[in-house]
This record gives structure tokens, C-alpha cells and sequence, in this order.
């Protein structure tokens, strides 16, 4: 003990200035960082029993966000494509942590189901749907109940529910205030489950977004791979190409490097995303094409690229089927 004692006595300015270390290194601050990210190659994420191999390759551009300890903080102030957020700055709905991880899993999962169905039927190829249930993907801020994100609604009021339609026109019929019970799939366990129906700019609501999230069975046979720490619905469009070109002998990708970013829906709607100016930052040096859904996201990515002399061709597209009547012509 007294050895322990001289030892810090000795060296205790050495050991405050170590503590002090450790503690910027690792204590993490209410902000997190957001900066470029790289490319995923989705071409690789599909396995299709058969499928076609393609000279190039489709890959989805991401974000990368840093939790941000005080070595993170003085770097985004340095580094001017880095950029620092305070935490709380998205309060739109009632959320925890594992909330959020919980959303983003499943918007990614219904991304890439919605990919499959798409790419399957756009090549012809045989896809049946097996089965379709509907999940909480976000409760509101202001609503009156104990739904939780990630819950499967089963049933309301004893009725079956399999779509987000049946599910709304069942809310329609009731009062406002009335009180709907749901019987709810929550990790694996059927619980009972309420909900308070409340009128909002006129419409019935019981104050959760619904998800739909399909399952299915093709011919020929799929495989899709993703990493756990992956999510968000933002790989849709690309998926779906790279599903297509896999399913059709004629080869879309050109031998180009094709780089895209925005959510697909079941009829082929290309939706707007978060971050675009990261993500083609991120993809500038590496693509021939970068396909953004058009609107604003096309118009953010088009004073980016004339702001920092990108040489890469920024495509906007609003639907699966623009992008597929773009990379069949660039061929010809």
C-alpha cells in the first residue's frame, strides 16, 4: 500500500494528465458527427441460383456518423466535409436508442423485400407472395398508447389485420376517443396492447406510422446478405437494379461503375433520402453515374457537384423504371 502510495504521489501530475486522456478519448459528448462514407457494392450482397454476373457494378453510397468524443469534435472543426449535430435534434417521435435501431432494421427490410418483388417482376421471373404484416415503425409524439416500435399489429379489435389499408379503414370507422385493443407480436411474445383514436388535420389516427413488410418466394431462387450494423431504406433503388441485372442476360451496368442512393416502394416509387451531399461526396472519385432521386435531393447534389467540379453524371430519377430506361440506353 505504501508503495502504491509513493508511486502516486511521485507521478500524479503524469496520472492527471493520463486521466485526462482517457477521458477525451473516450467520454462521448451530446453531438454526433456526420461525414462522407464509401461505397457498398450491392452486386455482391445477391446470390441468385443461375443469375446472370455482371462487368460492372451497383453499389449504394452511405453516411458515415461518428459519436463524438472530444479528438472527434476538434477533427470535424478541421476536416470542412465533416459536420457536428447536437444529439437532440430529431424529436419527431417518441424514441429510444434501440428504438431507432429497431425502425432503421426494419425500413431495411422492407426496402430490400420491396427490391426483390420489384426486380422479379420487372424481369419477368416468378415471385409469389407468402405472406404480409404490418409493423409499428414509428409511434408519435403525442399519441395515446403502449404500441412500441418493432411491435407486428396481429389483429384490432379481434379483426385480422395483414395491410396498412386494413388497418386504416378500421381506425376510420370508430369515434375519436374511442379506445381500439391490439393484439401485438412483441419479441416473440402475443401481448394486448392499446391505442386512443385521435383526429389529425381532419383524418382518424391512432398516432403510429405503419409498415408493411412482405415475405415471398422466387424462381429462380434468392439470396440476399447485408451486415448487421447496416439499415434504412436508402439502398432500395440500388438493390433493385442489381436484383434485375442478375435476372436478364443483357447486362445494364455497361461495365460502369454505377452508384445510386434512394428508397423504392412496391410500385417502383423512388423516394427522397437524407445526407445526399455525403454520399456523393463519398462517391465522386470512384462512380461514372449516381443516380438521386429527383427533386430536391437532385438539385442539392447538382450545386454540390458545379460547387466542388465533380466530373461524375448526377442522374435524377423518380421511378425504378427512369433509372432502367437510362442504363438500357446508355448502351445503345
Amino acid at each position: 500500500m505504501k508503495k502504491i502510495l509513493s508511486f502516486i504521489k511521485h507521478h500524479y501530475l503524469f496520472l492527471i494528465f493520463y486521466a485526462l486522456i482517457l477521458f477525451s478519448a473516450f467520454y462521448k459528448f451530446p453531438y454526433y458527427i456526420d461525414a462522407p462514407g464509401g461505397l457498398i457494392d450491392v452486386t455482391n450482397r445477391i446470390q441468385i441460383k443461375g443469375g446472370y454476373e455482371s462487368k460492372g457494378s451497383f453499389n449504394l453510397a452511405y453516411v458515415s456518423e461518428y459519436e463524438a468524443t472530444l479528438p472527434m469534435i476538434l477533427l470535424s472543426y478541421l476536416l470542412p466535409s465533416w459536420d457536428l449535430y447536437p444529439k437532440n435534434t430529431e424529436t419527431t417521435s417518441v424514441a429510444t436508442y434501440d428504438d431507432t435501431l429497431i425502425r432503421d432494421r426494419l425500413w431495411l427490410q422492407q426496402a430490400y423485400a420491396d427490391a426483390v418483388i420489384l426486380a422479379y417482376q420487372k424481369a419477368g421471373k416468378e415471385v409469389t407472395i407468402t405472406k404480409s404484416s404490418v409493423f409499428v415503425l414509428y409511434v408519435a409524439e403525442g399519441s395515446k398508447t403502449d404500441l412500441k416500435m418493432g411491435d407486428q399489429i396481429l389483429s384490432v379489435d379481434g379483426t385480422s389485420i395483414s395491410s396498412i389499408e386494413e388497418l386504416t379503414s378500421y381506425v376510420r370507422t370508430k369515434e375519436v376517443g374511442d379506445i381500439v385493443t391490439m393484439e401485438v407480436l412483441r419479441e416473440g411474445k402475443a401481448i394486448t396492447r392499446q391505442a386512443e383514436v385521435l383526429e389529425i388535420e381532419g383524418t382518424k389516427l391512432i398516432g403510429i406510422v405503419p409498415s408493411l413488410l412482405r415475405e415471398y418466394q422466387t424462381d429462380p431462387e434468392i439470396q440476399l446478405y447485408y451486415e448487421d450494423s447496416e439499415s434504412g431504406p436508402s439502398g432500395g433503388l440500388m438493390m433493385a437494379l442489381a436484383i434485375y441485372n442478375a435476372l436478364v442476360e443483357e447486362d445494364i451496368t455497361h461495365g460502369l461503375t454505377i452508384v445510386g442512393t434512394g428508397t423504392i416502394d412496391a410500385e417502383g416509387k423512388v423516394g427522397e433520402i437524407g445526407g445526399v451531399d455525403y454520399k456523393l461526396k463519398g462517391a465522386s472519385k470512384k462512380a461514372d453515374i449516381f443516380f438521386v432521386p429527383a427533386g430536391e435531393n437532385y438539385e442539392e447534389a447538382m450545386a454540390l457537384k458545379k460547387e466542388k467540379g465533380y466530373d461524375i453524371e448526377i442522374v435524377p430519377v423518380s421511378t425504378f423504371e427512369e433509372a432502367l430506361t437510362y442504363l438500357e440506353k446508355r448502351g445503345k
